[in-house]
Formats: C-alpha cells, structure tokens, sequence
C-alpha cells in the first residue's frame, strides 16, 4: 500500500485501535497532546494579536504594494503556523500507532496547505482591489473577493484530495451529471450571480453612486454581492435588490459622469415687480445658499474646515411664462452630490421667501376672477 494515500484500511485500524483502549488508556494516550494543543493554540492567538497591532501601527505599512499586500495576508498565519510546528512534533515525539500517525500527517499537511492558500488569497485580493482603487470605472465589491477566494481554495482542495490519494475523477464526474440538475434547481441564484458579474465588469454603477431604479428605488450603492445589491436610501434604512432586476431594469446613475448635478426650483413674482430686481435678488440668493450648504455638509463629513472658502459654479436663472396670476421663473442650483438638493430646496426656499418680503417683492396667490353676469328678466 502507497504510504501517502489515505485509505478505508488506515481509517479503520485508527477506529479498531481506539476501541481496543480503555477510557483511562485513552485519557493517558490523547490529555497530552489535546493539552499541548490548546497551548498552542492560545501562542498563536498571541502571536495573532501581536502581529495586527504591529501592522496597524506603523503607517508605512498602509500603502498598498505588492510587498505590503503579502504582510497583510499574513495575518492570522502566526496561529495556523504554530499549530503546524506543534502537529509536526507531536508526531516526530511521539511513538504513536501506524494509523494515528498517518492521519495527523495528513492533518499537518492540510492544515500548511489551508496556511499558504489564506496568504495567497489575501495577498490577491489586496491587490485587486488595489488596481480597483487606481481604476475610478471599476467597483470594489465582496462579490470578486468571494470568487478569488472560492478559485484559490478550491485549487487547494484539489492539492489536499490528490495528496491523500482521494482520485476526483468520480467527483468531477457526479458534479457533471448532476450539474444540470442543480443548475435548474438554482436558475434564480445563478442568474443573480451572473448579473452581479455583468454589473460589476460593465462599470455602470460603482459603490458610494446614487441610482434610481424604474421601479422606484433608490439610494446609494453599498455593496454588490454574489446574490443581490444593497443600497441606503435617504431615509438611512438598506434596500435589498436581487442583481438580476438591477441588470433587467432601466437604470439613472446621478453619479456618473460626475457626481455634481444641477436642480431646478420654480417660483413667480407679480406682474408689477421690477424683473431685474427679482432676477439679481434671486442670484444673490442662490449663491450664497449654494456656497453656505456646501460648505456645511463638506465641513460635517470632515472633507474640509468650516470656515474653507466654497468655489461653486454659478447658479442660472431664466423667466419662462406668463402665468395666470404670476410671472414664471427657474433657479437652477448647483449640488455637490445628489443627497445634498434636499438641504438646498429647503434652505432656498427659506431665504428667498424672507429676502422677497424685505424687498417687498411679491409672490402672489393664484387669483380667479369670477364675473357673474345676470341676465335681465324678462
């Protein structure tokens, strides 16, 4: 028999072994080792610790390169790595029986597998999302995280089964035949996960983007996964939309190609206002509110200091109808992000209420004259 290959027979005189023991053999036999084990465990917690306190203090090492990427990937490795060291004498130390031995070779083995894979795994990742963070059109999402970490374990499954002797030729086989079956089983799951993909390599939507969807919702983008979208909406609550309605519905991105956007206000002054004092009113007003809520929520989100001069574009202003009871006109008001307009309406509205009235600039009612015109009796 290979001495590598893990067997029905090493399985079973591991089991006929442990029931020709007693429980006080037992006891004597595997306390020690379960001791040293959680020994080791508790070092390389430890270790754990100290080597995440130590990369997360020193500031050069939150640049990410290629070498910075492998150091954060090896974090959590000090714990697998001792635990390894501990296996690997156990049964250098130990005289233990032929099956016990083998099996805790296989365990070690799989357990330096698992260890260098979760470095790899890392270190891709910090790297892909690295080049996301150089490539503005490209959304950093847990959904290609996932699919990097899913290949690399994979791959070492493979490793670990072909170490033990386990031929996956069956498994490949199984998994082909009954593909079909779990493909119709999973239609809306593997429908999702491929409109995940398509809306992340399409570059349409990112996170952090407001969007509104033709069905209604909208919000902020905050994740993409391998199942559905989560978006914030204004009222702070999470929405929840599976990928394949996002993929089929008709989509507006408020965030792309930028982030600023213009609104439009509509109002009306009476017909005996003085129209070039209602229009340089009302610029005066609008400028000052675009800069003061910018720098208010830019200053709130730490961007910039409160008292940091606020260059906005200008805002537009245009008359447009002659209404019933008023004459019409537009504001247009320049926003940073699309969740700052609902700050800037409301304040807007506010001081150019209070700035007409010290004016004595009027915005009239609606007024219907009604002319009651009787007929002469006959």
């Amino acid at each position: 028999m290979h001495s590598n290959e893990l067997t029905d027979f090493d399985i079973g005189l591991f089991i006929d072994y442990l029931s020709a023991l007693d429980s006080t053999e037992i006891m004597y036999i595997f306390l020690p080792p379960i001791v040293g084990m959680i020994l080791a465990i508790g070092l390389g917690l430890y270790l754990n610790k100290a080597v995440s306190d130590y990369i997360n203090n020193h500031q050069v090492l939150q640049k990410v390169t290629l070498k910075t990427a492998l150091i954060h990937g090896c974090k959590g490795l000090p714990l697998l790595f001792v635990v390894s060291c501990y296996v690997y004498f156990m049964v250098q130390l130990l005289t233990l029986p032929p099956a016990v031995d083998h099996l805790l070779s296989y365990l070690l083995f799989a357990i330096l597998v698992f260890t260098v894979l979760r470095c790899i795994s890392r270190t891709i990742n910090a790297m892909v999302n690295t080049l996301i963070d150089h490539h503005e059109n490209m959304p950093k999402t847990t959904l290609l995280s996932n699919i990097i970490s899913l290949v690399v374990y994979s791959i070492g499954l493979i490793i670990i089964l072909a170490e033990c002797g386990i031929s996956i030729t069956p498994l490949v086989t199984a998994m082909g035949i009954g593909g079909m079956a779990v493909a119709l089983g999973l239609q809306d799951g593997l429908a999702n996960l491929f409109s995940g993909l398509f809306l992340i390599f399409s570059r349409q939507i990112h996170i952090g983007d407001y969007i509104r969807l033709s069905s209604g919702q909208e919000g902020q983008v905050a994740d993409i996964t391998w199942r559905y979208t989560t978006i914030s909406n204004i009222g702070g609550n999470t929405v929840i939309i599976p990928n394949k309605q996002i993929a089929a519905s008709i989509l507006t991105n408020f965030s792309m190609p930028a982030e600023d956007i213009k609104i439009k206000i509509q109002c009306g002054v009476a017909y005996d206002s003085d129209l070039d004092k209602v229009e340089q009113v009302t610029l005066e007003v609008a400028q000052k509110v675009q800069e003061d809520v910018t720098r208010e929520i830019l200053a709130e989100s730490g961007i910039i200091s409160p008292d940091a001069t606020i260059n906005v574009p200008a805002p537009g202003f245009g008359f447009h109808t002659f209404g019933d009871s008023a004459i019409q006109f537009s504001v247009s008001l320049n926003c940073k992000d699309f969740s700052h307009q609902y700050k800037m309406k409301h304040e807007f509205i506010k001081e150019l209420t209070k700035r007409f009235r010290e004016e004595n600039i009027n915005i009239p009612y609606p007024i219907v004259s009604v002319i009651n015109q009787s007929t002469p009796s006959e």
